[in-house]
């Protein structure tokens, strides 16, 4: 079997990529002939290089609106909207011949709102695969091209088949039936080293990038009110992660300033010891407004590190997940800006070892529900499912 995998970006510290890579590596060569197709040839494509599996760099766009967040995407909105269909015809094309060339079986979109692979795989009369890790619209602020109703039309033709990453991205696109196989992620954390440099502090800690839609500013919102009310707490806060939106990022900046925190929240870059710096956290937190799975959660839960979340989307359904499989609350849930002020009060007042029993049950949920094997698993089963048919 020869699998053409379509990714949409390179940025290998992405939760797509890492669930792709994860897949990837844990496929093998003996499931399948592996061939990826990358939109430059970023970290990613140096990464599957440097695996062995035939990777190749086209041009290609995301099948979405662009962006009219200023007066200059604005102005540019029709000239890019043009060069974006130009530029998805011809990606179309050299994915056929690539196709041809690899007698690929079958193509495997790593996100939803990639549309190249499922029009070649048209063409081609193969097997198609949509990975669904994201609303689109809630999530992101995308808007599917042309129209919403026309991704659905799209998506529900003869071999064309849907892996939603979670319950609650199946029921919002409405994907059920013999052509859907809802999967969650697979959880694969890299032991690094022992401890961060951070060892020794105690901090809270937010790891995703910073723009709107990750929230990061209401971590710094609820820690101001934290901070007032427990001056002498000593608890820090550090943000980890690239800035995809340098606005919002000066907006934090100007509040930290503007509040006196600039000795206490630190923004410490994009980072590969992540990890360690869990480890040594006194709670991970997740503020994103709707999260498709939200992978830093889980990621956290197997660092031994206590998380607080946002009760909505992924976020909600992972914690509901753990509550229905032992019982117990797994994660300090939060609604409001307040509610994650008093999370911050409960953490900092518990005794020595309260959070303990929730962080192990954590970690349970997490090797049981959502284990790299099961997710490989799951996905193998499903090709083999695709393929009898």
């Amino acid at each position: 079997m020869n699998i053409l995998y379509i990714v949409n970006s390179t940025n290998s510290l992405g939760g797509a990529s890492k669930s792709f890579l994860t897949l990837l590596s844990g496929l093998g060569s003996c499931d399948a002939n592996r061939f990826v197709i990358t939109p430059d040839t970023g970290d990613l494509y140096q990464e599957v290089k440097r695996m062995g599996i035939p990777v190749k760099a086209l041009s290609y766009r995301m099948n979405v609106y662009p962006d009219t967040k200023t007066l200059k995407d604005l102005l540019l909105f029709f000239p890019r909207l043009i060069a974006r269909r130009v530029i998805e015809r011809k990606a179309v094309r050299n994915i056929v011949a690539y196709c041809r060339e690899n007698k690929i079986d079958l193509i495997h979109s790593n996100v939803s709102l990639l549309s190249c692979g499922l029009s070649a795989a048209t063409e081609l009369h193969i097997p198609h695969v949509l990975h669904i890790r994201e609303y689109g619209d809630k999530d992101f602020g995308y808007r599917y091209y042309p129209t919403r109703r026309a991704f659905y039309r799209s998506v529900n033709v003869p071999h064309s088949y849907v892996i939603p990453i979670t319950k609650g991205i199946q029921a919002y696109h409405h994907f059920y039936g013999d052509n859907c196989r809802q999967i969650y992620n697979g959880i694969e954390v890299n032991a690094g080293s022992g401890d961060s440099e951070f060892h020794g502090q105690k901090y809270f800690l937010y790891a995703g990038r910073i723009e709107p839609s990750k929230a990061p500013l209401q971590i710094v919102e609820a820690y101001s009110a934290f901070r007032e009310r427990h001056p002498q707490s000593g608890f820090l806060l550090k943000m980890a992660g690239p800035v995809s939106d340098p606005n919002y990022m000066a907006a934090i900046q100007d509040y930290i300033k503007a509040h006196g925190l600039s000795e206490h929240v630190a923004y410490i870059g994009i980072r590969k010891d992540v990890s360690a710096i869990m480890r040594d956290a006194v709670a991970t937190i997740v503020s994103s407004v709707f999260e498709g799975f939200g992978r830093c959660l889980p990621e956290a839960m197997m660092n031994d590190c206590l998380t607080v979340g946002r009760n909505t989307g992924g976020t909600k359904e992972q914690y509901d997940n753990g509550l229905a499989f032992c019982g117990q609350e797994i994660g300090l849930r939060y609604d409001t800006t307040e509610d994650l002020a008093k999370r911050m009060t409960e953490i900092y007042e518990a005794p020595i070892g309260h959070f303990e029993p929730m962080k192990a049950y954590a970690k349970e949920v997490v090797q049981q529900l959502y284990s790299k094997e099961n997710y490989v698993k799951g996905v193998r089963e499903f090709y083999q499912h695709i393929l009898h048919l």
